[in-house]
């Protein structure tokens, strides 16, 4: 027995979609979206490498397979003009999964545009991206279906595993609704929500407006000191993690541990380097490099930001500020990054 239905009308109300539907993780999400529009074994789907790995994961899941798109530098989302020559030299690719990495956002209104101009279907990772906005709208609502974890660690965590879809679209939230509970014309699957994480999660969002706000004002500090995080107007960004750049990022965090300051590191492989995911056939300069160079501070509520700031600068008050805005026009990567 569960019932996730106050939940659900909570976090559609929370994202202006037109429907959820709470599923049990994030990589459920993801899958139960892929199934919906329909990606079957051989298929092909665009996507970024520098994600986490659940991203690729699901894709494989449905028997299709990943093709990587490179990232913007100033948001470190998926690069539509890259994205443009994927779609022109891989015409047989049926969908594209854009991540909205670290809280943060780049031009998704310009690719959900793109994709259908090409007749290619759009779903929105926004596993990191909860009370992220652009053009003043929810992430998730720009393509055909949206997709959120919330995992204990995210803007939005339940007790344990939690995800959900939204969408526009009710076919799609009608399939995912059976879906994740042992649809009976098809093999389903154990991907319900339980019941208690769906009332934790509903007053977490009561609560998640503060936790930003003071999200916000902390990355403020951080923007004063530090500045490869380049928001863009139209974004509104939820800060997930604030990323900065170091090009000797191992001995940075390593300074900083020994002086009571953690750093952590996403990500330091991209997908396509990892071993069960490997292959040679894609250049990704920005991927690379700022796979090799990011580094991630801590921002929660309550945080001592003026210790970090200045454990950083204690280690290097120079190198650290990466002039990330020097990307050229066509957004290709500065070489002198």
């Amino acid at each position: 027995i569960y019932d996730t239905k106050d939940f659900e009308e909570r976090f559609r109300q929370f994202t202006g979609a037109g429907y959820c539907v709470g599923v049990s993780s994030g990589t459920a999400a993801l899958h139960l979206a892929l199934k919906a529009i329909g990606i079957k074994p051989g298929d092909q789907v665009a996507t970024v490498s520098h994600t986490f790995r659940a991203t690729a994961a699901a894709i494989k899941y449905v028997g299709a397979e990943p093709v990587y798109v490179d990232i913007e530098q100033l948001s470190y989302c998926m690069d539509p003009y890259d994205l443009g020559n994927t779609l022109e030299n891989n015409p047989d690719i049926k969908a594209v999964i854009y991540v909205h990495l670290y809280g943060n956002t780049g031009m998704v209104d310009v690719i959900a545009d793109m994709c259908k101009k090409k007749g290619v279907k759009l779903i929105e990772d926004c596993s990191q991206a909860h009370g992220t906005h652009r053009l003043y709208k929810h992430v998730g609502t720009f393509g055909d279906i949206g997709t959120f974890s919330f995992f204990p660690g995210k803007g939005i965590g339940a007790f344990g595993d939690a995800g959900a879809c939204i969408t526009m679209n009710k076919e799609y939230s009608d399939y995912i609704s059976e879906a994740r509970s042992w649809k009976e014309d098809e093999i389903g699957y154990n991907y319900r929500m339980s019941t208690i994480n769906a009332r934790f999660l509903c007053h977490k969002i009561d609560h998640f407006k503060k936790v930003l706000h003071e999200k916000r004002e902390i990355a403020k500090k951080y923007d004063e000191h530090f500045r490869n995080t380049l928001v863009n107007l139209d974004v509104e960004h939820s800060y997930h993690i604030y990323s900065i750049l170091h090009p000797h990022r191992d001995k940075l965090m390593e300074y900083c541990k020994e002086n009571g300051v953690e750093l952590k590191c996403h990500y330091p492989l991209p997908v396509h380097k990892l071993p069960a995911y490997e292959t040679d056939k894609y250049s990704l300069p920005v991927t690379d490099i700022i796979s090799q160079q990011q580094v991630s501070l801590p921002i929660y509520p309550g945080v001592d930001w003026e210790r970090v700031v200045k454990v950083i600068k204690e280690y290097d008050d120079v190198s650290f500020a990466v002039r990330a805005e020097k990307r050229n026009k066509y957004g290709k990567v500065d070489e002198n990054l």
